[in-house]
Parts: C-alpha cells; structure tokens; sequence
C-alpha cells in the first residue's frame, strides 16, 4: 500500500539512496536535509518527481521540525548526523546537538502523532570490544571522554537508549539499524572506500593510515536500502536492534587495491600516520565483524554484494558521472 513516509537526512549518500526505492515503490516521500536542493548533486534524479517534496531546515531547530514533520505518515527514517570521523573530530559539540537532541525532539514528534521510526544507528556503539564478531546484545566497550573519536559512538548509543526507553513506556513502535561501513555510487569522498576512488580517478595516489592492517566490513549501498525498508516496515523488527552488515572482513590495504584495480591504475600508495595528523584526540578500531545473523532470522535479509563488486560498480558510476571528481 502507498504511503507516505518522511526521511530526515535524505540527502546523503543512504538517504538519496533510500528516497529513489521508496519513490519506485510508489510512496510520498517528504525529505529534510540542511543542503539547498538546487545545489545537491546526490537528489537530482528525484528533485523534480511529483510524490517527493523537500523542506531545508536544522534538525536543531523545533520550529523546523514541526513544519517539516508529517502527522499521517506512517514511518520516518531517520538518517540525520554529522558523519565522517574528520568532522566529529573538528566539532564534537555539534554531533552531540544535531544527533541527541534533534533525535529527542522528533521522538516526541513520533510518539505524539503515532508516527514509527527506523532509527540509523552505526557500528561505532561497539566500540573496541575484542570479542569478534559482534552481536547486537555485545558490550559497548569505549575509551575516555577526552578522546574526541568516541564521541560519535557515545551519541548514537544515546539515541537508541532514547528510543527504547520511550518503546519501553508506550509501547511505540521503532527500530533500530546499526550500519557497518556503508559505501556507494554518490558517496561524500572522505570515508576510505570513496576518498580512494576520489583520488584515485583524479589521478592522486590513493592514501593508506598507520599501514592499512586494520579491517572492516563493507556493505553495499543496494544491500543497505534492502535492509532498511525491511526493518521500517516488518512487524517483527518493532522493538528490536539490528545489525545492517557485510561479514566478510577486509583490511584497507585490499580495498585500495581493488579500487586502484577497478580503475586500471598503477598509482603508488601514500601512507599516513594517525598520531601525526590527529594526535591524541584520535583511537583507531582495529577490527569491526558484524553478526548478521539477527538480520536474516527477522527480516530475511543478507548481504548480496562482494567488496571487490561494489567497488567495481563505484569506480564505473563515477567515471560516468564527471561531476563527482570536481
């Protein structure tokens, strides 16, 4: 059945992503971002459709929510965050604003209209826990206030205490995803898989930090849009945590290379030290492995796509589309 759905946040890389499947589907989709719409690059296959309409507000500001906030919709995706560990690093206290208490204020909006939300949570609420892989009851294992680099994993982990805490009280309807390393075609070109396709199509070595041993978990953006639409809308994921995840581990070092092989070049590797552009405000997570299995036991949802597909598949989206190599 068509509906109409809001997305906070839509103009991201998920968002963007997102606003298209449900715009297929057939539903009405209201976005908010902070980007002028006449200038994002990542909605301007969805812009000018007749079922997506746009508000450009703060999710800081309640003046701006209640005017963008859809009393009959039936579910919100809530995607709004400052992402990206260069920008919680330069400015912690506006992730904390933008994350905790914009998220607090539309959990009221939701619980006083009935309204469900699909809340995107991140693998960074783990932490360092050791204990690999990790399953969605894990401990959150974090190390101290001062180090900035934990401030993004504390304010999500906020966030969802919010949310279950008030789905505790009344019964309202929310769920959470916990993303692992997202990657795709539009992808904003400061996260490892992207920033190497950036530098690398722009002819400039591609860069590696303290050596590339660290591993992660790269999920397609198509898989994630699957997953999402699952967990917003089946009954069985009303109450319930999700990992949203590739568990096949790569270090960074592969990932480089599959980029600098996607794009048949032969460019030499620059290796940066952590210690030396960050200092002390900055901790690495050797190691991030999702357990997935939660995802395919309620939702019926796995990951489809390789690391070395999905990366072929980002290197050809943007040798086709110019105006992401400015």
């Amino acid at each position: 059945m068509n509906s109409k759905i809001m997305v906070t946040g839509v103009a991201g890389l998920i968002g963007s992503h997102l606003v298209e499947a449900l715009l297929e589907l057939g539903h009405e989709v209201h976005g908010f971002d902070t980007i002028d719409l006449s200038t994002n690059k990542n909605l301007i296959n969805v812009k000018n459709h007749k079922n997506f309409k746009y508000f450009c507000g703060d999710i800081r500001s309640r003046d701006d929510l209640d005017k963008f906030f859809q009393v009959d919709a039936t579910v919100v995706y809530h995607l709004a965050s400052v992402v990206g560990v260069n920008r919680y690093m330069e400015d912690p206290l506006s992730l904390i604003d933008v994350g905790v208490f914009g998220t607090r204020a539309l959990i009221e909006l939701c619980q006083k209209n009935n309204v469900r939300m699909l809340f995107a949570s991140t693998s960074e609420v783990y932490g360092k826990n050791p204990n690999i892989p990790w399953n969605e009851t894990a401990d959150r294992v974090v190390g101290p206030t001062n180090v900035d680099r934990w401030s993004y994993s504390t304010a999500k982990a906020m966030c969802e205490h919010m949310l279950f805490a008030v789905h505790h009280k009344e019964n309202w309807p929310m769920s959470i995803v916990r993303f692992f390393n997202v990657y795709g075609p539009r992808q904003n070109p400061i996260y490892v898989v992207s920033k190497s396709i950036h530098r690398v199509l722009n002819g400039l070595s591609p860069e590696l930090y303290d050596g590339g041993d660290q591993t992660r978990c790269f999920t397609y953006i198509d898989d994630v849009i699957d997953g999402l639409i699952l967990a917003a809308t089946l009954d069985a994921a009303i109450g319930e945590v999700i990992n949203l995840g590739n568990p096949v581990e790569n270090d960074m070092s592969e990932v480089v290379d599959a980029v600098l092989s996607a794009a048949n070049s032969d460019l030499p590797v620059i290796n940066i030290l952590t210690s030396e552009k960050y200092g002390g405000v900055y901790e690495d997570i050797p190691r991030r492995v999702p357990a997935v299995d939660k995802a395919y036991n309620l939702l019926g949802w796995k990951p489809k796509t390789s690391m070395k597909e999905g990366v072929s598949k980002s290197v050809s989206w943007a040798q086709n589309n110019e105006w992401y190599l400015d």
